[in-house]
């Protein structure tokens, strides 16, 4: 398990820091924001909020690629109980 990051600042850093860890880079996130680099840096440092559809854009890049997880976790349960009941 990773370690908890440090404590950040309000629930946009948070949730920038959710969808890096799940993407895998910064770039990536701050591209599906459509921000620049450097609101995304304030953004993630907490020095200012989102705008609501940079925000909204964000949140949905979270719940997506969550589902994404999600689907390949059942996919791979499903594996593994056919497995065992075939094996």
């Amino acid at each position: 398990m990773d370690p908890v990051p440090p404590k950040l600042p309000n629930t946009a850093s948070r949730l920038i820091t959710m969808a890096v860890s799940l993407v895998g880079e910064a770039q990536d996130v701050a591209l599906e924001m459509k921000c620049s680099n450097t609101d995304f840096g304030d953004y993630l440092a907490g020095n200012k909020e989102p705008p609501m559809e940079e925000f909204n854009r964000l949140v949905e890049l979270v719940v997506r690629e969550q589902a994404k997880r999600i689907t390949r976790n059942r996919e791979l349960i499903a594996q593994v109980r056919t497995h065992i009941k075939g094996g």
